[in-house]
């Protein structure tokens, strides 16, 4: 605590004799700026704003025997850069500003992604498959190894040139929807990836640009799930920690809805089910307030999600996680640092 406060004071200090020697009305320089955001994150690390780097990686193979078209295109599928550009929108939005990720890099390869067993698709094979809406190569792992190496990703982490990687690909591609790798990864909606030398852990996400941006949301809403539960050590119907009572829903805890998972919304009765216009009693507007908790609850329906559109659902829900200032008992009430910052707190290591 002393070691942080004076690297405060020591910010501070040196802001103030740069202002001096500026001289008065002078505009504070980059290096100021630089110094000042320091200060303000060893205060309080989710202060400022958060903005990952990503490496974002996208498989859209050209047919030549198609006169040239791009796979998605052939298909009907979607454009992964507007599909980015869509996500990274919606998550600035639901975190209050807080996130905002940047491309610091983008490729993409006129390739198929290379299976776990050495099997990789081709032109011909694909379109079969495709066409025939069968006979789709098994097992479906892609080798998340073969993509770091040809990326050169573990150095590219190693050396903060990127923080996450987002890869884009076609149905079949064998993606996990989020994974972690390097030192101290753990689950994230499916097992780590063995053997990744980074001196810190990432996280890849798979996209699949058949899908929209509410899938996509899916994915990071699942991430949320796991590092949240990583950060307190279990998730259950019960009222015993924060992250267990902010999910609740009414049919695992009648009477007691907040705001639901990801899955579930507060008055959902099985997977998937946005669209249930029953009305239950629900605690989803205090949790805006954390971690000022009242405990008081309103009517809701389906409606105020979205009434099942799958991306209003998922913006909802991640909108009403906790992202205020400071401590409650021992966990940071900026929920979306943990989940987009993980090496920064041990709790989220």
């Amino acid at each position: 605590m002393t070691r942080r406060w004076c690297v405060v004071a020591l910010g501070v200090l040196a802001l103030s004799v740069a202002a001096v020697l500026a001289g008065p009305g002078a505009a504070p320089s980059a290096r100021d700026r630089a110094r000042q955001a320091v200060a303000d994150r060893a205060a309080d690390p989710t202060r400022t704003v958060l903005r990952p780097k990503v490496l974002l990686i996208t498989y859209d193979p050209i047919l030549e025997s198609e006169g040239g078209k791009q796979l998605s295109a052939y298909c009907g599928w979607n454009d992964s850069a507007t599909l980015a550009e869509g996500y990274i929108s919606d998550l600035k939005k639901a975190s209050g500003g807080y996130l905002q990720y940047q491309i610091a890099r983008k490729v993409t390869v006129d390739q198929y992604p290379l299976k776990k067993d050495g099997f990789r698709y081709d032109d011909a094979s694909y379109l079969r498959c495709y066409r025939k809406q069968e006979d789709w190569h098994q097992p479906d792992a892609v080798d998340y190894g073969a993509l770091f190496r040809d990326f050169k990703v573990e150095d590219e982490v190693q050396k903060r040139r990127i923080d996450e990687v987002w890869v884009f690909s076609m149905p079949y591609s064998g993606y996990w929807e989020s994974t972690m790798a390097g030192k101290g990864a753990y689950f994230c909606n499916s097992d780590p990836v063995p053997g990744v030398r980074t001196s810190r852990a990432f996280v890849t996400m798979g996209f699949n640009y058949e899908r929209g941006v509410g899938e996509m949301l899916e994915d990071f809403g699942h991430r949320t799930e796991s590092i949240m539960t990583h950060v307190y050590g279990s998730w259950e119907a019960k009222k015993t920690h924060a992250w267990n009572r902010f999910t609740l829903y009414d049919r695992a805890m009648p009477g007691e809805a907040a705001c639901g998972n990801v899955h579930f919304a507060p008055n959902s009765t099985k997977d998937y089910e946005w669209g249930n216009p029953r009305p239950v009693e629900s605690t989803c507007d205090d949790w805006l307030n954390y971690p000022r908790l009242t405990g008081k609850k309103r009517t809701v329906t389906d409606t105020e999600w979205g009434s099942g559109d799958i991306r209003k659902h998922h913006v909802w829900w991640l909108s009403h996680l906790p992202k205020a200032a400071g401590r409650t008992d021992g966990k940071l009430n900026n929920w979306w640092a943990y989940v987009a910052d993980l090496n920064a707190f041990p709790e989220s290591r």
